[in-house]
């Protein structure tokens, strides 16, 4: 009679990974810790070795997975990895452009990984660590504020070394090291007022939104452009900085506006469409008919920005529509140039805007008045 044989079943472990340290590079190319410690953590110029020595540091830390943010883009051999990094996964606007810039990316051969800040400083450092950990090629930038632009994270993003390319609002001052890919913002607000102009309005106001957002910025001063050329300037008093959520204040700022001794402005000109629908509700809901006595203008063409549910507009708002494509599409290959060719200065590419005319603009009542006193 044959025994019986049992089988055990022997769990093998994989050996654990070893981290790689300063004397593992040092060993593998032949000099010391310290010169591999000066070369990956200096800057070239205050470091004394041959550009051979260097090279070879560069490359053995790179095959042997050392992680370090000092390593330059050039020496990442094989990866071909984007990090994405946006400050809102909700916007319908900017997930348009990453679907864009994610096409060009593919077609190239470059896959797409996506994180966002949620407006923080300290997320979006930690984002930038990732990035140096994971050898990224390159990133693409959406910030709302500042918050990856902070004196901290902008010097940990120019010691990674890779190219980054951002998209719609650029950090003032603008950093040195980066590309920009955003809507010509000066010459959409030029032809904002220009269009108001063409209608007969001279009567303007002005609405904005708290911060210093260079997009912002430079509308308002494409409007004053427009208005100087017709002889016309923003009256301080109809310069407002509200936010689109705070609807009382639209009642009191429209109310000051309507009270004794005041003219109210026959144009408005909202910095953006979420500002711009939020005025023409609240316009509505006071008695006003856009455009019959006041027109409304916005920018990014954005339906989704709409406050208060879709329900509470009757007026679709005159914009200037974002060449969302082409903004994707410009970033992926702006990226990609820098990429092939490390040593190629960044490019601040502006994209024209398309005026779509709606029904919340037209001439104002005084028109034929102002046309028989020869005050076209």
């Amino acid at each position: 009679m044959k025994k019986k044989s049992t089988k055990r079943l022997v769990k093998v472990l994989s050996p654990k990974k070893k981290k790689v340290g300063l004397i593992d590079i040092a060993n593998r190319v032949g000099v010391g810790v310290s010169t591999v410690s000066r070369i990956l953590n200096g800057t070239p110029n205050s470091i004394k070795v041959t550009e051979k020595t260097r090279s070879m540091v560069l490359e053995i830390a790179t095959e042997l997975g050392y992680a370090s943010h000092h390593i330059p883009a050039k020496h990442h051999k094989g990866v071909r990895s984007i990090m994405v990094i946006s400050h809102d996964p909700g916007e319908t606007f900017y997930q348009k452009i990453i679907c864009a810039i994610e096409r060009t990316l593919r077609s190239k051969g470059y896959a797409c990984y996506f994180s966002y800040t949620e407006d923080d400083p300290k997320q979006a450092g930690e984002l930038i660590d990732a990035m140096g950990e994971r050898f990224t090629s390159g990133c693409v930038i959406f910030q709302k504020e500042n918050e990856i632009f902070t004196e901290e994270n902008e010097l940990k993003l120019k010691n990674l070394g890779i190219p980054c390319v951002v998209i719609d609002r650029h950090p003032t001052p603008r950093p040195s090291f980066i590309s920009t890919v955003e809507l010509d913002h000066e010459h959409a607000g030029y032809v904002v007022a220009s269009h108001l102009l063409h209608l007969g309005h001279r009567n303007f106001a002005f609405l904005s939104v708290p911060g210093s957002l260079s997009s912002c910025r430079e509308r308002r001063i494409g409007v004053e452009k427009s208005l100087a050329e017709a002889g016309l300037k923003l009256d301080p008093r109809y310069v407002v900085k509200i936010k689109p959520e705070a609807r009382f204040q639209f009642f009191d700022t429209f109310n000051s506006w309507n009270s004794k001794g005041k003219t109210f402005p026959t144009a408005i000109i909202a910095v953006h469409d979420e500002l711009g629908y939020a005025a023409l509700n609240v316009l509505e809901n006071m008695g006003f008919s856009i455009p019959k006595d006041v027109s409304i203008a916005g920018f990014d063409d954005r339906v989704e920005m709409v406050p208060w549910g879709l329900d509470n507009v009757r007026t679709p708002l005159t914009s200037i529509r974002q060449p969302i494509d082409s903004i994707g599409i410009a970033a992926g290959n702006e990226l990609i140039a820098r990429i092939k060719n490390p040593e190629r200065e960044p490019e601040h590419i502006r994209l024209k805007g398309e005026l779509m005319i709606r029904s919340s603009t037209a001439k104002p009542k005084q028109y034929k008045l102002l046309v028989r006193n020869g005050r076209k």
